[in-house]
């Protein structure tokens, strides 16, 4: 199978159709995909990951005028097909020579130093499926144990990649990816309301390509075929014992992180059955297992990947984000989209982001595409995914509007902390007797005032030159406090009655209102207190 000329990307069509396309066909013209379809939600954002590493590695715009004008004119199929061809020989998903992501060497049926290569069935590929150590565990995820048994071509490579681009830590050698185990990606996207571009694959797609004149971290010296795509040698081991060693960005061209391999995989392409595939439900010839051994690449230095946002701390190397329990949500949204200093720490948002509000005026509205696990080790707990406005401020203005949008999101952690002991003061006697996570309080409260963050950030850019900014944080004062009385009533209510004490709840509820009108949380807003006001 040959990931380039083959059908295996299923996307949905602007009529709604649902198919697979190969990956020149993101430039179909006339009926054009307009997104994409597959059976999992990471593997979405793996195939939009494909398929911006292969235009940006065979399709990058000389630049921002190239960029531009092939976001207003794409390409016809031919166009990429031959762009595309000049790298087919790295992607080839079977086969004797160089597999798409796969080790080099053909260890399945060797040793290895003394080592023979693990069998695993191919549904430990998914990153949410128990692998042997968790089923001695008897822990679960969001796949069931012999739910997967086997996987059509197709559901293979998207698995392969995904693992590749996620890889959590999985025992001793077994590396995890270049961003570690679960990244935060944020691609930029297409705001169907608010542009006048149309809202096709391709253009969502491009909006994630730079041009050749951004820097990339990297080596560019070391152009060679197998310093972009590592399979196409063998692997860069990384076991002291056998002279490994590290792959740092002065290793490897700048391209290969968007192809970056850290495990040592072999898919059993020897030994397939016909059938239905577990996931897409497609017929034909089926992968029931692979092979691995240990110590593949290991990814180590200041590699900042374009479709990531880091954290810099001091002298220390940068650190990719990555997402936390509690999901991706407006607290996080300043950090995404603006590099943000808080004590000794900054965050930086990805290249992409940051070049789009940069580079792309006039482009009217966009949205951020968040996504990635929340890995607790070696185990996801949760996929997280959302979908953010992404809004171009001004230069004069940026400053004070990150400023407010701090004491904004300042403000609304200090009120669903009040919230939260409301609520268990509210429900128990002694709120230390409160067992279980109640985390969920906090959540709740963030997701109920969500919508009217966003919307308080136009206005801001349009009242910050007027120096009227504080009418808006003022009514952002009024939204948090009727958010946080409102869901105290509902949540203080739902408790059994045969323990509920009326008096305690009263009691809960009049400390609460004292609170959200309390000096502290005035003065993050910058507003006056009753005594400022009376003088």
């Amino acid at each position: 199978m040959h990931l380039l000329n083959y059908p295996w990307i299923p996307v949905r069509l602007a009529d709604g159709t649902r198919t697979t396309i190969r990956p020149a066909g993101i430039a179909a013209r006339g009926n054009p995909p307009v997104a994409l379809n597959a059976p999992r939600a990471d593997f979405n954002g793996a195939l939009a990951q494909f398929l911006i590493g292969l235009l940006q590695t065979a399709f990058a715009p000389r630049d921002d005028d190239e960029w531009l004008d092939r976001l207003e004119a794409p390409p016809g199929i031919e166009t990429l097909e031959r762009a595309f061809g000049v790298h087919a020989d790295a992607f080839v998903l079977d086969g004797e020579g160089p597999r798409f992501m796969q080790d080099l060497e053909k260890f399945e049926q060797t040793e290895k130093g003394g080592r023979k290569p693990a069998e695993n069935g191919i549904a430990s590929l998914l990153i949410d499926t128990p692998g042997d150590q968790t089923l001695r565990n008897n822990a679960d995820h969001f796949i069931k144990r012999d739910r997967i048994t086997a996987l059509c071509p197709a559901c293979a490579a998207t698995a392969l990649f995904t693992l590749q681009l996620n890889a959590p830590s999985g025992g001793a050698g077994h590396r995890t990816s270049l961003r570690g185990g679960g990244p935060l990606t944020t691609l930029v996207a297409l705001d169907p309301e608010g542009s006048e571009l149309p809202d096709t694959l391709w253009h969502n797609l491009w909006l994630n390509v730079l041009p050749r004149t951004v820097r990339l971290t990297g080596n560019p010296m070391l152009n060679d075929p197998e310093h972009i795509f590592p399979w196409l040698a063998p692997t860069r081991t990384s076991n002291p014992k056998e002279g490994g060693q590290d792959t740092t960005p002065e290793d490897a061209h700048p391209l290969q992180m968007y192809w970056a391999m850290p495990r040592r995989i072999r898919l059993d392409f020897e030994h397939t059955r016909e059938g239905a595939c577990d996931l897409c439900g497609a017929e034909g010839p089926l992968v029931e297992r692979y092979y691995t051994l240990n110590y593949g690449i290991n990814y180590t230095g200041a590699w900042r990947h374009p479709l990531s946002p880091y954290q810099e701390r001091d002298s220390a190397e940068p650190l990719p984000l990555h997402p936390q329990p509690g999901g991706i949500g407006y607290r996080h949204w300043l950090g995404l989209v603006y590099a943000r200093q808080d004590d000794k720490q900054r965050t930086i948002p990805a290249q992409v982001v940051d070049t789009f509000l940069r580079e792309a005026e006039g482009m009217g509205q966009a949205r951020i595409w968040a996504f990635g696990y929340d890995m607790d080790n070696m185990k996801p707990r949760c996929w997280y995914e959302a979908i953010m406005p992404l809004y171009r401020v001004p230069d004069d203005i940026r400053e004070r509007f990150a400023d407010r949008i701090k004491e904004m999101i300042q403000s609304a952690d200090l009120v669903a902390g009040m919230l939260r002991i409301a609520v268990k003061e509210a429900w128990f006697k002694r709120p230390g007797d409160a067992r279980g996570d109640t985390s969920f309080l906090a959540d709740g409260f963030y997701q109920h005032t969500e919508g009217d963050f966003y919307a308080c950030l136009p206005r801001l850019i349009e009242l910050i030159p007027q120096d009227k900014d504080r009418s808006v944080l003022s009514e952002w004062h009024q939204t948090l406090r009727s958010a946080a009385l409102t869901l105290f009533d509902e949540w203080a209510a739902s408790g059994d009655l045969a323990f509920g004490d009326p008096a305690r709840v009263a009691r809960a509820h009049a400390k609460l209102r004292k609170l959200l009108n309390s000096k502290k949380l005035k003065d993050i807003l910058s507003l006056p207190t009753t005594r400022e006001k009376a003088a």
